[in-house]
C-alpha cells in the first residue's frame, strides 16, 4: 500500500476510535419503529457523515451526506418523514 493509502486508512482507524460512527431507534408510534445509522468517512480530501434512516414497517429508507453527524441524521430522518407522509404511512 503506498503512503497515501496507509494515510486513508490511518485516518478511517483513528476516527473509527474517535466513535464516528453509531446508531439507535426510535419508535414512531403503534411499536413503529425507525432506525438510524451514521458513518463519517472521508470523501476526497473532505470529512463527510453518511447518514441511513430505514422504517421497519414500511422498508422505506432514506441516506444523506453531510458535514455533520447530526446534519446527516437529521436530513435522512426528514427525507424519511416527507416520504411516509406522501404515502400516507404515517
Amino acid at each position: 500500500m503506498d503512503k497515501f493509502g496507509n494515510f486513508l486508512k490511518s485516518a478511517e482507524d483513528v476516527a473509527n476510535a474517535l466513535g464516528t460512527s453509531g446508531s439507535g431507534q426510535i419508535d414512531r408510534g403503534d411499536g413503529k419503529i425507525v432506525t438510524w445509522t451514521f458513518k463519517g468517512q472521508l470523501m476526497g480530501f473532505e470529512w463527510k457523515y453518511i447518514g441511513v434512516c430505514v422504517d421497519k414497517s414500511t422498508g422505506e429508507t432514506t441516506t444523506a451526506i453531510k458535514q455533520s453527524k447530526g446534519g446527516a441524521i437529521e436530513h435522512s430522518m426528514r427525507d424519511l418523514f416527507q416520504r411516509l407522509a406522501a404515502r400516507k404511512a404515517l
